[in-house]
């Protein structure tokens, strides 16, 4: 059976919402809660995604902007990826292991993920130039089109490690995708806004993963410590194990609508 009803929609509230200053302005801010959980898509597992990008045999790199995306559900990237996603149907679930402090750019701020394209501004286009750390450009990570911190901003605020925004291609792709969504999916899907000129859409977080952002970029060796803000709770492919997507969620996953996400239930 299909669902023909509209996504859900929440009222915005602004707990645990806080400010930074940065220039002649006020950024919000947010704190995403230890135990939220945090989904992405993958075609295969062949990285840590808490140890950075592998770069040698026993080397990996990790730069100011290491942005890794996740979405808030273990669905959503299928839908909002699908023009890149064909191949993809590995979902890795990480849980947050501490509070962590990410720039909100959804409405009511007036910021968004477009606030990139202006000049002098706490987030830039990503650069994708290679870099001595990492002698090969890291695919979609550093791409134009995706929000990266600005050098004063990671200097001034190392703490934020990251940005919850939405993307006006995933809004349209989200339009049309979730129209065809059965309901055992759709009931986890919640839309947000921001002030962009699309649809109301599913948010993304980007994420540092470290509970610092380095000033510098970082080399990690296999036996080194590292802080990290999140680690791998699950894997699930989708091609056949929707029931057992399901039951986890079920069983552990409760919707938390101040921050969009889904969270382990206590």
């Amino acid at each position: 059976m299909k669902n023909k009803k509209p996504l859900k929609q929440k009222k915005i509230t602004l707990k645990t919402m806080d400010t930074v200053s940065y220039r002649n302005t006020k950024i919000m801010v947010k704190t995403i809660p230890k135990g939220t959980l945090l989904f992405r898509l993958v075609e295969r597992v062949n990285n840590d995604e808490t140890r950075g990008i592998r770069i040698g045999e026993d080397e990996r790199c990790i730069i100011p902007n290491h942005n890794v995306f996740f979405y808030p559900n273990p669905f959503a990237a299928k839908v909002g990826l699908n023009t890149w996603s064909k191949d993809s149907n590995i979902v890795l679930t990480f849980v947050l292991d501490k509070d962590v402090k990410v720039l909100w750019l959804l409405k009511p701020s007036k910021y968004s993920r477009v606030t990139k394209n202006t000049k002098r501004n706490f987030i830039k286009r990503c650069d994708a130039k290679a870099t001595k750390c990492l002698p090969h450009k890291p695919a979609g990570m550093l791409a134009a089109y995706n929000p990266c911190l600005s050098d004063t901003m990671i200097r001034k605020y190392p703490d934020v490690v990251g940005t919850i925004n939405l993307s006006i291609g995933d809004a349209v792709r989200f339009k049309e995708g979730t129209k065809r969504l059965s309901r055992r999916r759709s009931k986890y899907f919640h839309t947000a806004e921001a002030e962009l000129p699309t649809y109301p859409s599913i948010p993304e977080i980007i994420l540092h993963p470290l509970a610092l952002r380095p000033q510098k970029e970082l080399i990690v060796h296999s036996g080194d410590k590292l802080d990290n803000n999140y680690s791998l709770l699950k894997r699930f492919d989708l091609r056949k194990d929707e029931s057992k997507i399901i039951d986890f969620m079920e069983k552990y996953a409760v919707y938390n609508p101040d921050t969009f996400f889904f969270e382990m239930k206590k």
